[in-house]
């Protein structure tokens, strides 16, 4: 009996080792793009910056727990376009109950800003009137176009007050310089 109970649980730890080594050799890494145009003109907006925030999830007894795993940012060019190289990840642990037994994390798939001085963020403008008119909402980095509408003065500091935290501490700030910087304009420009 007692060998049996050996063996079956030998060959489930051999198995899960297994999986876990070949979800973990097979991640790959995507390259995620848009362009973002002003929603009046239809132009391309130059300059402005888009954040790919990576979390990492594993199951527990309490629920899901996450964790930051990375932080990448990129500035539109002339015509709009952007593109991030990173990780593909998942919003599903591939077994479930992988990750609960063998508290391994799984890198989930990526959650983004767009951000440029008096302009809707994504996501942060749904809470304003004028960018939840015009904006669509649905994914981003998939080569798809983003529309961006311009805001007033106030409009513009409730988008500053509203800008998620990421939930990063001051060091995966430190990370994103380009979106500090372009936040801080902000907060200038409204304060003129």
């Amino acid at each position: 009996m007692i060998k049996t109970f050996r063996y079956i649980l030998t060959v489930v730890v051999i198995i899960v080792c297994q999986i876990t080594i070949m979800s973990c050799a097979f991640a790959k890494d995507k390259t995620f793009c848009g362009k973002t145009i002003d929603a009046d003109t239809k132009e391309p907006i130059e300059g402005a910056v888009v954040v790919a925030i990576w979390y990492e999830a594993r199951a527990t007894v309490a629920g899901s727990d996450t964790r930051l795993k990375n932080v990448k940012e990129a500035l539109t060019d002339k015509s709009g376009e952007w593109s991030i190289v990173g990780p593909e990840g998942r919003n599903y642990d591939l077994l479930p109950g992988l990750s609960f037994l063998t508290g391994i994390y799984f890198t989930k798939e990526p959650e983004f800003i767009i951000f440029k001085p008096s302009y809707c963020s994504w996501p942060a403008g749904f809470g304003i009137n004028a960018c939840k008119e015009k904006m669509k909402a649905s994914g981003i980095g998939n080569g798809e176009t983003m529309k961006l509408p311009k805001l007033i003065n106030r409009e513009r500091m409730t988008i500053i007050r509203n800008l998620p935290s990421l939930g990063m501490a001051d060091e995966a700030m430190k990370r994103l310089p380009l979106f500090a910087k372009l936040v801080e304009q902000e907060e200038k420009d409204i304060q003129r």
